[in-house]
């Protein structure tokens, strides 16, 4: 409660600005409560924190950085239901710049500078061959989502240039998006000593002033010991879990095999709104004219054992809006903590 009255003083202070972030927090602080007490989401799985960021491409704009912290809760089972289902929590931010972070007036011709701060809930049905996920993402575009902090601070902290355009960001605007997505393999073959190769559909609708979408696409993982419902290491993708009744689930922590695998992926979306092209709703913002559909690959790998994951996923992402000339590489981390 002081807490809560604390950020009310500060709204006062702060006019608009300020009232957008108490409305931030509340709903942040009221979609967390109810989750935490959920009767199937009493108990913390496991911690993955994802990362992507353009300068592991070389560059230093467009779709610049995003960090996303996700927890996912012990999974549980319904009586004479073969799925497994979880629910996940995740806190994100990401970034976006125009190519130019030197020009301090409006860049017409590029994408406009704006922050996505957010909250997403999801709940996950999944068996050995593939995921079912619903996802819930709401959060603020604009000043409040402080993303102009956090690039300046990042960037003066490694020596790189501050940009200097923030004061054309997108406006503050309430961002919200419903999706639903479904991972599927659709073909499995093992190639002897414990190594197996894996190819796997993946389809993902979203609706929301912030994206609304439809792409498919496919990922072929090739390596060892690989078991469970196929799952994408990759921002904004449901989080998995160890199954527990994989093989090795109950032998003591020295025993258990350690993973490698592979990967390649593709696909393709058709983007009917993306706030962070067409500006946001009331027309009032600086805007590009975009793609219809753009087209993505990705290459990298992952290695997981007892009770941690890392992968490592470099991403093409071909040209988005028609100003844009040629396409955006950017690097994607993550790391999994399991209890």
């Amino acid at each position: 409660m002081k807490l809560i009255k604390k950020f009310s003083r500060y709204s006062e202070r702060n006019g608009t600005y300020g009232k957008n972030l108490l409305r931030v927090v509340a709903l942040f602080v009221a979609i967390g409560s109810a989750i935490t007490v959920s009767a199937d989401s009493k108990e913390v799985s496991s911690l993955t924190i994802r990362t992507d960021n353009d300068l592991l491409g070389g560059t230093d704009e467009r779709y610049t950085a995003g960090i996303e912290f996700d927890f996912a809760y012990e999974p549980w089972s319904k009586p004479d239901d073969l799925s497994v289902y979880h629910n996940t929590l995740a806190f994100g931010q990401m970034i976006f710049s125009p190519e130019s972070v030197k020009e301090t007036e409006l860049v017409v011709n590029d994408r406009p500078y704006a922050g996505w701060t957010y909250l997403r809930y999801g709940r996950h049905r999944s068996r050995a061959n593939f995921t079912n996920s619903w996802q819930l993402t709401l959060g603020m575009v604009g000043p409040s989502s402080y993303g102009e902090d956090v690039q300046r601070a990042v960037h003066g902290l490694i020596g790189e240039t501050v940009p200097l355009g923030w004061d054309n960001q997108l406006s503050d605007e309430f961002g919200y998006a419903l999706e639903h997505s479904r991972q599927s393999v659709l073909f499995r073959r093992n190639l002897g000593g414990e190594r197996s190769v894996q190819v796997a559909e993946i389809i993902r609708f979203s609706l929301g002033n912030i994206d609304t979408s439809l792409s498919e696409g496919f990922q072929i993982r090739l390596g060892k010991n690989m078991i469970g419902a196929p799952t994408q290491d990759r921002m904004g993708s449901p989080v998995g879990f160890v199954d527990e009744r994989a093989p090795f689930a109950d032998a003591p922590k020295s025993l258990k095999p350690q993973r490698f695998y592979w990967l390649e992926g593709a696909k393709s979306t058709y983007v009917a709104r993306n706030l962070f092209l067409d500006g946001i709703t009331n027309n009032q913002s600086h805007q590009v004219d975009k793609h219809p559909f753009v087209h993505q690959v990705e290459a990298g790998f992952a290695y997981s054992k007892s009770g941690f994951k890392f992968s490592l996923v470099m991403v093409y992402r071909s040209e988005e809006f028609r100003e844009q000339v040629g396409g955006q590489t950017f690097g994607a981390l993550s790391f999994n903590f399991k209890r």
